[in-house]
C-alpha cells in the first residue's frame, strides 16, 4: 500500500479523535487542524476508505481503530449470535445488533467495552453473496423457498419469475433486498435436492466457489499444445537424462512435483523440478486472471475442482513418466548434516522415470534402478527433518480423514489418513525448497507473495497453557515471547497419550492462520524467518505467480514495471487468502456432510472415543475414524452437569462423576441430524453385575 507524506499526520489526529466526523466537516476539520492542502486530504482519504481504515456511513465517517470501531467478516454462529473477525479479534453481536447483515458479509461495528466486549453492527460495508441457494418444501400447502445455508436466518419472499419449480428443487435465486425478511428472484433450477453429488455442488455454490470454467478460458486452452516442442526446450538445461521419479498419492492426477538426487563429495545434491505452469498461464492472460479467481484447487470427498482446466493440469503440465515436460528447478547442494552449501533457480526440461507412490516407498516394495536412489533421499529428509525439530518447527500429526467413496459419491468407508515416512520426506525437500526461493526473492526484492504465519496472540496461549495444565502439563518460557519449540515440546508430552489428538487440535486452533503476504514476516509453525509457496503451482495461485516472477526478474532480468507489480500482489494477497479460507470452511463442511451421511444407518451402534470438546451443553466424543459427535447435557440423566469452564469439565452435584478433555467413553449412536449434519451420541450405559439371592452366597460361604 502506498502511503502518501501526510498519511501518519492524519491518522496520528484520527488515533486521538475516534469518534465519528461528519463527511461535510471532515476537509475542513482536517484542513484546519493539520494545515494539509485540499488535494492531499482527498489523497488520503481515499486510500483509507479503499483499505477499510475509514468507513463512510450515513454521512459520517468512521475511522476503524479497532477499539471503537472495527470493520471485519460477519460469521453468523445461530440464530441467536455470531461474531465479526476482525484482524485483532471476534467481536461477539447478539441477534438484536445482526443489521439484517448476512453470514460472511464484510460490516462497520460499533465495539462496546464492559465485562464483556460486544459489537453493534451499524453498515453492511459488502456483500459477499449475491444469489442464495434453497430448496423448495411445500408447507402449508404453499411452496416455500428455504435457504440451504442454515446461518441465513431471515424468512425469503421469492419471485419465480417464469421459472417453473417443483417441490424437493434446489434453486438458485438472485438477492434483490435484505431487510427483515429477504426478497429474491429466481434465476435457475440446479435439480433435485436429493441426485448423487448434489450435497456437494450445494456447499461449493454456498461457498461461492466457481466449478465450471467461463467459455473465454475454455476457448483459450484450445491452443494450447499437448507436447513439449524443440523450439520450446531451447536455451533450458536438459535434464532428460536424470533418473527424475514423482512420488504422489496413489489417485494424484496432477504431478506437479519431481526429484532426483545425487552425492557430493561433502553431502548431497537436492534437485526439486517443479511443473512450468507460468510458460503456458502467462501474467496478464485470461487463464492467468481465471486462476487469480479461483486461487486454488479444492479437494472435495468424491471430487477434485482443479485451479486450471484439466488440459493442463492433468495433460501438459503434469509431469507424467516417459514424456518431456518442462519445469523451474531448484538445485540446491546440502551437507551431509543438512545444511545449504549452495543454490541454483532456472529453466529446465525433464523426462520422469517412473511414477512411484508413497505406499510403495512406506511398505518397502523393491523399487528396482531407484531404491539408492530413494534411500539416499530418505537418508537426507531424515537430516532435514532433525535441523527442522531442532529449530523448533512444530510437528502435527495428520488429523486428515480419508473417505472411499463409490461411483455416487456415496461414503463406504472413513479412517484416519496417516503419515508415513515417504509423505514426510517430500515434505522435507519441498519446505526447503520453498524456504531457499523465499529467501532467494527477499534478497533480490521481488514482489511475489509470501507464506506467513505469526505467533500466537497472548491470550490464547494464556488459555492454552491454562487448558494443558488441567491436563497434567505446565507449559514453560514466556508467553510474552514463545517460541515454537515451547508448543512442540507440549505436544511431545502428550504423543503416547489417549489426550493427544486433543491436545495437538487445541495447540493448531491456538496458532495464528496462516496467510499470503507481499512483505516476509516468517513462518512461526516452521520456524522459519523466510517462507513461500514454489512447488505446487498447478493447484496453487501464488506458486503459479512467484514462477511467473521469477522467469520475469531472474531468467529475464525485465524490471520494467515494478511498481505496479508490487501493487497487484499486495491485492492478490487478501484474494487469495480471503478464497483460501472459503475453501477450507466448504471442504470441512462437505466432510462434515458426508460423515453424517455415513454414520446415519449405524443408529444404535456402539464405539469407543475420547472427549474432544466440553461446553455447557454437553461434550464432543471424536471415535477412531475421526467421526465427531455431541453426547447432549439432556441424556445425562444419572446427576444434574454443571459446567466448570476453567477445568473445561462437567461434573455431577451428587455423585462428582465428571467428564473431562481427553477422557476415554463409550458411546451409543442414537440419531444424526440431516439438516445440520451433526451426529449424537448417549453414553453406554454399563451394565452392573446382578448380585446372587442371599441364600445361594450363604451356601457358598
Amino acid at each position: 500500500m502506498k502511503k502518501y507524506k501526510n498519511y501518519e499526520a492524519i491518522k496520528k489526529y484520527l488515533d486521538h479523535h475516534p469518534k465519528p466526523i461528519l463527511l461535510n466537516d471532515w476537509h475542513e476539520l482536517i484542513i484546519g487542524e493539520l494545515e494539509i492542502s485540499l488535494p492531499e486530504v482527498n489523497e488520503v482519504m481515499e486510500e483509507m476508505v479503499a483499505d477499510r481504515e475509514l468507513v463512510i456511513h450515513n454521512d459520517e465517517v468512521y475511522y476503524i481503530d479497532n477499539i471503537h470501531y472495527g470493520c471485519g467478516s460477519f460469521r453468523l454462529v445461530r440464530e441467536s449470535f455470531g461474531f465479526v473477525e476482525t484482524e485483532d479479534e471476534s467481536i461477539y453481536i447478539g441477534s438484536d445488533d445482526f443489521m439484517n447483515a448476512l453470514d460472511q458479509d464484510d460490516v462497520l461495528v460499533e465495539i462496546h467495552h464492559g465485562k464483556k466486549v460486544f459489537g453493534k453492527i451499524l453498515k453492511t460495508v459488502e456483500r459477499h453473496r449475491d444469489f442464495l441457494l434453497g430448496t423448495m418444501k411445500k408447507i402449508d400447502g404453499k411452496l416455500r423457498f428455504i435457504p440451504y445455508d442454515t446461518r441465513i436466518v431471515q424468512k425469503v419472499d421469492y419471485d419465480s419469475y417464469g421459472i417453473d419449480v417443483a417441490e424437493n428443487d434446489r434453486v438458485i435465486a438472485k438477492i434483490m433486498k435484505v431487510a427483515q425478511r429477504i426478497d429474491v428472484r429466481f434465476d435457475s433450477v440446479l435439480g433435485q435436492a436429493d441426485e448423487p453429488g448434489m450435497d456437494v455442488l450445494s456447499v461449493l455454490y454456498v461457498y461461492g466457489l466457481d466449478v465450471d470454467f467461463n467459455d473465454d478460458v475454455l476457448d483459450a486452452i484450445q491452443d494450447m499444445p499437448k507436447t513439449v516442442s524443440e523450439k520450446e526446450m531451447e536455451g533450458r538445461m536438459d535434464h532428460r537424462d536424470q533418473a527424475v521419479i514423482t512420488i504422489d498419492g496413489e489417485d494424484a492426477k496432477d504431478l506437479d512435483d519431481a526429484v532426483y538426487m545425487e552425492t557430493l563429495n561433502n553431502g548431497y545434491r537436492l534437485y526439486v523440478h517443479i511443473a512450468d505452469v507460468s510458460h503456458y498461464v502467462p501474467s496478464g492472460s485470461l487463464i492467468d486472471a481465471s486462476a487469480l479467481e479461483r486461487s486454488s484447487s479444492i479437494y472435495m470427498v468424491d471430487r477434485v475442482v482443479p485451479m486450471l482446466p484439466k488440459e493442463l493440469s492433468n495433460g501438459i503440465c503434469s509431469l507424467h513418466p516417459g514424456v518431456d515436460r518442462l519445469v523451474l528447478t531448484c538445485q540446491i547442494d546440502l551437507s551431509f548434516q543438512g545444511e545449504v552449501i549452495d543454490y541454483n533457480i532456472y529453466e529446465s526440461v525433464i523426462r520422469s522415470r517412473q511414477r512411484l507412490s508413497y505406499n510403495q516407498i512406506n511398505q518397502g516394495e523393491d523399487l528396482g534402478e531407484h531404491q539408492d536412489m530413494v534411500e539416499l533421499m530418505l537418508d537426507c529428509a531424515r537430516r532435514l527433518n532433525y535441523n527442522r525439530e531442532q529449530a523448533g518447527s512444530i510437528d502435527f500429526d495428520s488429523d486428515e480423514t480419508e473417505f472411499v467413496v463409490d461411483n455416487d459419491g456415496v461414503v463406504l468407508d472413513i479412517f484416519r489418513k496417516e503419515r508415513g515416512e515417504s509423505e514426510t520426506m517430500i515434505e522435507a525437500f519441498m519446505i526447503k525448497a520453498n524456504e531457499v526461493v523465499a529467501q532467494h526473492c527477499k534478497y533480490q526484492s521481488m514482489p511475489v507473495l509470501y507464506r506467513v504465519h505469526e505467533e500466537p496472540q497472548k491470550e490464547r496461549l494464556q488459555t492454552l497453557s491454562h487448558t494443558l495444565r488441567i491436563l497434567g502439563y505446565k507449559m514453560r518460557g514466556n508467553l510474552e515471547d514463545v517460541h515454537p519449540k515451547t508448543l512442540q515440546k507440549a505436544l511431545d508430552y502428550f504423543k503416547d497419550k489417549p489426550e493427544y489428538p486433543v491436545v495437538s487440535r487445541l495447540v493448531l486452533r491456538t496458532m495464528s492462520k496462516a496467510r499470503y503476504s507481499e512483505l516476509p514476516l516468517g513462518h512461526f509453525g516452521l520456524a522459519l524467518e523466510d517462507y513461500t509457496h514454489f512447488t505446487s503451482p498447478i493447484r496453487r495461485y501464488p506458486d503459479l505467480l512467484l514462477h511467473q516472477r521469477l522467469k520475469k526478474y531472474l531468467i529475464k532480468g525485465n524490471m520494467n514495471g515494478y511498481i505496479k507489480d508490487e501493487a497487484y500482489v499486495a491485492k492478490a494477497a487478501g484474494h487469495v487468502s480471503d478464497k483460501e479460507r472459503a475453501i477450507l470452511e466448504a471442504e470441512r463442511q462437505v466432510e462434515k456432510i458426508k460423515k453424517a451421511q455415513y454414520m446415519e444407518d449405524k443408529v444404535g451402534s456402539s464405539y469407543i472415543g475420547y472427549i474432544s470438546g466440553v461446553a455447557n451443553f454437553g461434550f464432543f466424543v471424536e471415535l477412531d475414524n475421526t467421526v465427531e459427535g455431541l453426547v447432549h447435557i439432556r441424556s445425562l440423566k444419572d446427576d444434574f452437569y454443571n459446567y466448570d469452564a476453567q477445568a473445561q469439565k462437567l461434573v455431577g452435584e451428587r455423585g462428582n462423576n465428571e467428564y473431562k478433555l481427553g477422557q476415554k467413553v463409550s458411546v451409543n449412536l442414537v440419531s444424526v441430524d440431516m439438516v445440520e449434519s451433526v451426529v449424537n451420541f448417549e453414553l453406554k450405559k454399563v451394565r452392573k453385575k446382578r448380585r446372587a439371592p442371599r441364600e445361594r452366597r450363604r451356601k457358598k460361604s
